[in-house]
């Protein structure tokens, strides 16, 4: 293996990091060229967006190919988590694939919930391959105004 020695330059410190971002885009260069990951695109599945309104945090997430019954929703510390499963087409026919750009098996994605969340109340529906979980917003705790006492 041949190896590049590159000069160290005190006046530079991003001297080296340049370097490594020259090599890593040489190397994900080779890979791309690789046929079994060609076209590959690197995204959080499934794609979500969260909203809030005054009362609640909606986590809507798009799982087309999915069935409700392979489908996973649980909130633990704040923590949502929706895992599943999608399960590819099966058919008898013989088929060649000229591109396959959809992912099969099993998934799982968490996300750190901005408001703390009445557990007892979250609802989810599912509908077009939309998964749509409502976290209603635990009461906020009301101040307690503390006496105090001439010592």
């Amino acid at each position: 293996m041949l190896m590049n020695l590159i000069k160290w330059d005190r006046s530079d410190p991003l001297n080296s990091l340049t370097h490594i971002q020259r090599e890593m885009s040489d190397l994900l260069d080779i890979l791309s060229s690789t046929p079994q990951i060609e076209g590959y695109v690197n995204v959080e599945f499934p794609p979500i967006i969260v909203s809030a309104n005054e009362d609640s945090v909606f986590v809507r997430a798009e799982l087309p190919g999915v069935r409700i019954s392979d489908l996973d929703v649980q909130v633990v510390d704040d923590v949502l988590t929706i895992r599943g499963e999608r399960k590819p087409v099966v058919t008898t026919a013989k088929i060649t694939y000229l591109r396959r750009e959809r992912n099969y098996g099993t998934f799982a994605r968490s996300l750190m919930l901005p408001e703390k969340t009445d557990v007892e109340k979250v609802t989810a529906s599912y509908k077009n391959g939309v998964l749509t979980v409502k976290l209603p917003k635990a009461a906020a705790a009301k101040p307690k105004q503390v006496v105090i006492k001439k010592a």
